[in-house]
């Protein structure tokens, strides 16, 4: 084994806290977040900036892998999914009560008009209550969003990840044996 493999690979956290800040803001800032409207673009563009300074740390002599990019960007992702869940439920349960009223009325005319097209009212039902759980309820509301973010940018931030790695991997190191590459 060579002295590059027994180094210890620098430290991800704060890779990965600057790429989940990076993807909370392309997810909450209003404008950005159309980005993601692009097959996610602002959280594969935040994995892609963790990958970077994460690259960033590495020695010279150090190998960089595609699989170093793909778990920066997964972590980079579930740190940006647990960040836009606490926005997100604050934003949502600190709006006003017309806001909230207006928003449970809207609700009620979707559902008026999803019965009206033949759906089981049973169903219905149940949607509207959970519906309105959760919008009463700011702790389901927070875990709901995490639930649907953590899969969301975990996957496209692994994606990402991918993309990072392969644009920053280590190209072949030139060998004692052969100098002039």
């Amino acid at each position: 084994m060579n002295d590059a493999t027994m180094m210890e690979k620098p430290p991800k956290l704060i890779p990965v806290l600057i790429g989940g800040a990076a993807i909370t803001a392309s997810a909450v800032i209003p404008g950005i977040n159309f980005l993601n409207c692009l097959c996610c673009a602002g959280v594969m563009g935040g994995a892609i900036l963790a990958v970077w300074f994460y690259k960033k740390n590495f020695p010279y002599d150090m190998p960089f892998r595609i699989s170093d990019g793909v778990i920066v960007g997964t972590l980079s992702g579930l740190v940006g999914s647990v960040l836009t869940a606490i926005i997100e439920t604050i934003t949502m349960g600190l709006g006003s009560e017309q806001a909230r009223f207006e928003m449970e009325q809207e609700i009620e005319r979707a559902f008026d008009q999803a019965a009206t097209q033949g759906s089981d009212p049973a169903v219905l039902e149940g949607v509207q209550q959970f519906m309105t759980t959760l919008l009463t309820n700011p702790f389901m509301l927070f875990l709901m969003v995490l639930l649907f973010t953590a899969v969301v940018f975990a996957g496209f931030g692994a994606l990402g990840g991918v993309i990072g790695g392969n644009i920053f991997k280590t190209k072949d190191l030139p060998t004692p044996a052969d100098p002039m590459n």
